[in-house]
């Protein structure tokens, strides 16, 4: 009789121990990511490996990690492990207090002079549009449409700026909507300009990203805009994503962190779009 309950309270507590052990898992993803980009922004590159042994999670989990934190913008994936992006994830920022990169403060200067007031700008996700959104003058008055949470959110502290978030189908990961009510409303707009954010450039292949479905809203977001605008760190020149949204011709203004007689430029240069 005691044999079998104390079998029982065994079995009891190894089915708890497993339970506890997925749901500390879980509860601790955010903040391994966070100690993942701590990590990142001393050493500037990672090691799937080291970082397992660091954290004391397997070989995937990390891996799932690095996955997704480069799907949002903060790190490159690279073959065994990550290095830093040229700028800073806005999880860093806003956790540090650190600076802005170079890189995004060049090209925000360049293309703030492209902000007027009563436009209706069109912002797509990413680390960059988050960027600028955040940097533009109080002062201006705007309407900006965007399907990203996290850039209507950093419109807060903008009095005079109108924010008109798209809704549809929330895909987490991005923190965009996405689907054919995007679309739909889209249909209704006449943007000023619509300022695209991509994954890669590149002059022969065109603009590219790697979610399809986010592809299609990007087309439908350059048919609701007079112009279309691409702001790309150096990086992210002559890289080819898995779906492409346009050809580089069809863009009209690419704002880079160079100097656009930049020997880097130079295939660009010469396929009719504005560089600055």
């Amino acid at each position: 009789m005691y044999a079998n309950f104390f079998d029982n309270v065994k079995n009891i507590l190894h089915y708890f121990a497993i339970f506890v052990q997925i749901f500390a898992r879980t509860m601790l993803k955010e903040e391994r990511q966070r100690l993942i980009l701590e990590k990142l922004n001393t050493d500037k590159k990672i090691n799937f490996v080291e970082l397992g042994k660091f954290l004391d999670v397997s070989y995937d989990s990390i891996r799932r990690d690095i996955i997704e934190l480069e799907d949002k913008g903060f790190l490159k994936k690279v073959h065994g492990g990550a290095v830093a992006n040229s700028y800073l994830s806005v999880l860093g920022t806003k956790r540090n207090g650190a600076s802005s990169s170079e890189e995004l403060s060049i090209m925000f200067k360049k293309a703030q002079k492209l902000f007027e007031n009563r436009q209706t700008i069109i912002m797509d996700g990413g680390t960059t549009n988050y960027f600028m959104a955040e940097q533009l003058a109080k002062t201006l008055e705007l309407t900006i449409i965007t399907n990203s949470t996290p850039l209507a959110m950093a419109l807060n502290e903008h009095p005079k700026i109108d924010v008109i978030l798209l809704g549809g189908t929330y895909f987490k990961r991005y923190q965009i909507t996405l689907g054919s009510e995007v679309s739909r409303q889209l249909e209704h707009i006449n943007a000023d300009y619509y300022f695209m954010g991509v994954n890669g450039v590149h002059h022969e292949k065109g603009l590219s990203i790697r979610h399809y479905e986010e592809s299609l809203i990007k087309q439908n977001m350059m048919k609701a805009a007079k112009k279309t605008v691409c702001c790309v760190i150096e990086e992210k020149l002559n890289v080819q994503e898995a779906h492409r949204v346009c050809n580089f011709q069809q863009i009209d203004l690419m704002i880079t962190n160079l100097k656009p007689t930049d020997s880097a430029l130079k295939d660009f240069q010469k396929q009719g779009v504005e560089i600055i």
